[in-house]
């Protein structure tokens, strides 16, 4: 009885290991094929005056990318577990202290938020508010460093500083948004909106475990869809700071995405 539970369990892990393998090769495709999706979009998607060709193949390919990536992400979703309300310490649930990749894409993406909060002080107009989201940005990602050397080592730390880049992300996606509201035509910002959304969402999903109350089957979506979005955000050859935060986000999302292990 014992050696058929066993086998069984054995099944279940090699099953869930099969299944982590196609989730980080359709990852890597999604992601591909939204860059390629908006470098299509940026070059014909547009006429001489910057409006949006109608009706055009070009202009449809990257929705129906993220659509179609954001179904297969929920539906793999599935096999974690949906409650909010976990019962044990966040270590248990991230393996940062067996995963050195994950450690490394953490404090790549954390120094690389920190190298785009500078490039903003010194090369953009150093306004009040640009002052503040640099700040709050390199702070944030201070904190994100801190907590994985935290769970590295498997040591206590206070939740709340996984909330600072919650915050600076919110203030973020705020700021973008107002900047660029006046534009009517939505296909020239939306996918750095939703990429920012998508970060902020994981990231608050990812600090609600140190309150015990993580949803494994929201945050793999958002961890999935936050690398695509960046990975099309950064295929529209942005400035030096915005290439250092969407690479950043991404890195962040995929370590968080490597450390994670729900599966029984």
């Amino acid at each position: 009885m014992f050696s058929g539970a066993v086998r069984v369990v054995f099944r279940k892990k090699k099953g869930f290991g099969f299944v982590k393998i196609l989730h980080w090769l359709l990852l890597v495709l999604f992601s591909a094929a939204a860059a390629l999706a908006r470098l299509r979009l940026l070059a014909v998607g547009f006429d001489a005056d910057g409006l949006p060709v109608p009706m055009d193949l070009n202009t449809m390919a990257l929705p129906a990318v993220l659509i179609v990536a954001a179904v297969i992400a929920v539906i793999m979703a599935r096999r974690y577990p949906a409650q909010r309300e976990l019962c044990g310490s966040m270590d248990l649930y991230f393996a940062f202290d067996r995963s050195t990749l994950a450690v490394m894409l953490m404090v790549l993406g954390g120094f690389a938020l920190i190298g785009s909060a500078v490039c903003s002080l010194v090369f953009s107009l150093r306004t009040t508010v640009t002052m503040i989201l640099s700040v709050f940005l390199a702070v944030g990602a201070a904190c994100l460093l801190y907590a994985t050397t935290a769970l590295r080592r498997k040591a206590e730390f206070p939740g709340v500083a996984l909330l600072v880049p919650v915050c600076a992300m919110v203030l973020a996606l705020i700021l973008f948004y107002r900047e660029h509201a006046a534009d009517p035509i939505l296909r020239h910002y939306y996918v750095e909106t939703l990429a920012l959304a998508a970060l902020t969402v994981l990231l608050l999903e990812f600090a609600a475990f140190a309150f015990r109350g993580g949803a494994p089957r929201l945050l793999m979506p958002a961890s999935t869809m936050s690398v695509i979005l960046c990975a099309a955000a950064l295929a529209a050859r942005p400035t030096l700071a915005e290439i250092l935060f969407y690479a950043g986000g991404a890195c962040i999302a995929l370590g968080i995405g490597a450390a994670a292990d729900f599966d029984p």
